[in-house]
């Protein structure tokens, strides 16, 4: 049927679906792995912008903190408290270690 549509004989018919299949097959081969690799890039797009995205809100808070640092004078008093192991006077420090 193919011969009469294409008015071409057996042999060249399947001359020409061979060389389609080998041109469809070469096709993938080179394709596929870089369709791979993009996929492997999209992903860690992905990940990089949701990394981005968590840092700016990092970024946001630590603006908020660095703000209140200069108005508020019980932070400074935390901040020596907490890190330095500083004390008011006349004042005991328990350390419970766990």
């Amino acid at each position: 049927m193919l011969e009469k549509l294409l008015n071409i004989n057996h042999f060249k018919a399947v001359k020409i679906i061979f060389i389609g299949v080998l041109v469809l097959i070469f096709g993938v081969i080179v394709y596929f792995p870089n369709y791979a690799k993009l996929k492997k890039l999209r992903q860690l797009n992905q990940e990089i912008l949701a990394k981005n995205k968590s840092l700016a809100k990092e970024i946001k808070d630590m603006q908020r903190k660095l703000k209140r640092v200069g108005k508020d004078p019980y932070l400074y008093e935390k901040i020596a408290r907490d890190n330095l192991g500083v004390a008011r006077e006349n004042e005991i420090v328990v350390d419970i270690a766990e």
